[in-house]
């Protein structure tokens, strides 16, 4: 099954409830989106108006925001992967512990621990936000606004 048809079913699944497991589905699934640079299945994770929320930068709202936000983190860091050791749900919120490895375009290693909360509204993320120490971030990162 491709990544769209598994992304499908998971919606499918998860449409109406706040099932844990349909809602760590989501989730998981929207990071391995992430981890194959796959920006335009990552935002149809996301509402039509849903919020994107990172430290010290102004909330991503709508999916052309969070669209720009993705592209930028792409051509920053060309090889990234998010390692989710943590994942809990509790209604319709999931929260993620997730440890960060890329290289960025001047090769070098990037690594830091960052946490999420997700909104989860039918099957789709309401909101996002990330949690992390600023400092602990590459100066790239720190700079986007």
């Amino acid at each position: 099954m491709g990544s769209v048809e598994v992304q499908e079913a998971v919606w499918g699944a998860s449409a109406t409830s706040h099932d844990a497991t349909s809602l760590r589905a989501i989730v998981l699934s929207y990071y391995q989106a992430v981890n194959q640079s796959r920006w335009d299945d990552v935002v149809d994770y996301f509402h039509a108006d849903a919020v994107l929320l990172i430290p010290s930068q102004e909330p991503k709202v709508g999916h052309d925001a969070i669209r720009r936000f993705y592209e930028a983190h792409g051509r920053h860091a060309a090889k990234h992967h998010d390692d989710i050791p943590l994942l809990m749900a509790d209604g319709n919120r999931v929260l993620t512990l997730v440890d960060h490895h890329s290289v960025d375009r001047e090769g070098n290693r990037v690594h830091f621990w960052t946490g999420g909360a997700f909104t989860v509204e039918n099957a789709r993320f309401r909101q996002y936000r990330v949690i992390f120490d600023t400092a602990e971030l590459p100066p790239w990162v720190r700079s986007r606004r």
